[in-house]
């Protein structure tokens, strides 16, 4: 699976809700395969009951684990800086929101959600990730070095300063296996991905 695409799935994943759709993208044998390759094992965690089951006990999980009332754990950035405050719209998010508004990127119209939304953050990557995938296919490294450049601040500056805090506190709180596995799927890619941006980086610089 190509980086922007699992950026892209890891998005989905955490954004809402699992939909029937991705659902039943989830339980085919061709992305359990490549999954099982990046280190997330589901056969146990999806092989069982009807969809409907299925997507009801993955939707109390959800709601209980990012949603509340009460307890639950926020996929919000600003929550965590310096220890974690507890509010939304603190200055992390202000400053991610500039500097995707910096990129000329548009959200999409129909989210009315927080900029610093671990979704939000993750599809931001998506999207430098596939930009730099089509420079390298055209031959530009100046356009790939520069969306790595891009890539290379947002984890550094924003995403990897909570993301793992995140990721360690849904592992030890989820009662599910699938959201255990994605939020450990989620750390092993990104602490895998903050090695290799620099090694692109200086493939498109040499």
């Amino acid at each position: 699976m190509q980086v922007s695409h699992l950026h892209g799935f890891l998005a989905a994943v955490f954004r809402e809700e699992l939909s029937a759709e991705l659902l039943r993208q989830l339980r085919s044998d061709e992305l359990r395969t490549t999954l099982a390759a990046a280190g997330a094992e589901l056969a146990d965690s999806l092989s069982g009951g009807s969809e409907a089951e299925l997507l009801e006990g993955l939707a109390v999980e959800y709601a209980a684990l990012f949603l509340g009332p009460g307890g639950h754990i926020s996929p919000h950035e600003s929550v965590y800086a310096e220890g974690g405050t507890g509010n939304l719209w603190g200055a992390e998010t202000v400053a991610v929101r500039r500097f995707i508004e910096r990129l000329g990127f548009q959200y999409d119209k129909s989210y009315s959600g927080v900029p610093d939304h671990v979704s939000v953050e993750l599809e931001l990557m998506s999207e430098l990730a596939r930009r730099e995938s089509v420079a390298w296919k055209n031959g530009d490294k100046d356009q790939a070095a520069n969306c790595l450049e891009y890539q290379q601040e947002f984890m550094r500056d924003h995403l990897c300063t909570w993301i793992y805090t995140f990721c360690d506190r849904v592992v030890t709180t989820a009662q599910l296996p699938f959201y255990r596995e994605m939020a450990r799927l989620l750390a092993d890619f990104l602490r895998g991905e903050e090695e290799d941006i620099e090694r692109r980086l200086v493939a498109a610089t040499t």
